[in-house]
């Protein structure tokens, strides 16, 4: 969809008053696209807003309160690289601008300087580079048959999400679900029907969980989902979500086998911090015990 045509949700991470107003008359400005356009007011909290999705374009002022420069670049890189990055800096210099880019950002613009014109261009260049950069980057990452992250693309971004939880004091929840019926369904109806059940399977997943959430194949009948832990309540409420998607789909498709998961989940607390290795352990001592309490 172009941006011409839409409305463009812009998460503005800023502590700067002035700047904000001269960037909502620049916007007022931009003729027949559409914004929708949130503030916060530090990285904390333009964490939290991208960790909740549905923003297209993060426009990330560099001079804020609870970190340093670059810094929140790259922060705001690893919680979100599916998001294009425009960086307003507070003076015109060429050498920050390179280092904003290498750190993850597509554009970089002067505060204090921003037309409509040159915003709107800003936006459209940083949607469109970071659209090819994403083709290409899932050339590798992600699963030819479901669409999602494969195993290489989960570790690549889990350990960026582990990273940035640890920095924000962020609780993270990691899921991990077997197809159970999967060999069942292959021996039975074939491998093309079993490939249907994996695409079906990660349909459902997508239908259950956050568009921010990291969600993969890693390889056979094996998933996982690395999300943010909202609650006390949450692993429960998520996997009765998941288990809810699941039953309804059943009943809704009828077909000649049912979808059958097997869970497990691990939490990872930012106050005692684990590897990757060790917490995806976890998760898998999780599901296999699962497995053992309903004999599969």
């Amino acid at each position: 969809m172009g941006i011409q045509d839409s409305t463009l949700n812009l998460l503005l991470i800023a502590d700067n008053p002035g700047g904000t107003r001269l960037l909502h008359e620049a916007l007022a400005e931009a003729g027949t696209t559409q914004f929708e356009l949130v503030v916060a007011d530090g990285l904390e909290e333009g964490l939290k807003c991208l960790s909740e999705g549905d923003i297209d374009v993060v426009l990330l002022d560099l001079l804020l309160p609870d970190v340093e420069s670059l810094k929140t670049v790259k922060w705001t890189h690893d919680a979100a690289p599916n998001v294009p990055i425009v960086v307003l800096g507070g003076t015109d210099d060429e050498q920050l601008a390179i280092q904003a880019v290498q750190s993850g950002a597509q554009d970089y613009l002067v505060n204090g300087q921003i037309s409509s014109t040159l915003l709107m261009r800003a936006l459209h260049c940083a949607i469109e580079r970071h659209r090819l950069l994403v083709e290409v980057r899932d050339l590798t990452l992600k699963d030819d048959l479901t669409g999602l992250y494969n195993l290489r693309g989960f570790l690549t971004f889990a350990e960026r999400q582990l990273k940035l939880a640890h920095r924000t004091k962020t609780t993270l929840l990691l899921v991990f679900a077997d197809l159970d019926s999967l060999k069942q369904i292959n021996d039975t109806f074939g491998h093309q029907q079993g490939d249907r059940a994996l695409i079906q399977t990660a349909q459902i997943l997508r239908r259950t969980f956050r568009d921010s959430d990291l969600i993969a194949r890693l390889g056979g009948d094996e998933f996982t989902i690395l999300t943010v832990h909202d609650s006390e309540e949450s692993p429960t409420i998520m996997i009765a979500h998941l288990q809810e998607e699941l039953k309804k789909h059943n009943k809704q498709q009828k077909p000649s086998y049912r979808l059958y998961l097997s869970l497990g989940s691990a939490i990872y607390d930012p106050t005692n911090p684990v590897s990757l290795e060790e917490l995806m352990a976890r998760a898998d001592k999780a599901l296999y015990e699962h497995k053992r309490s309903i004999g599969r």
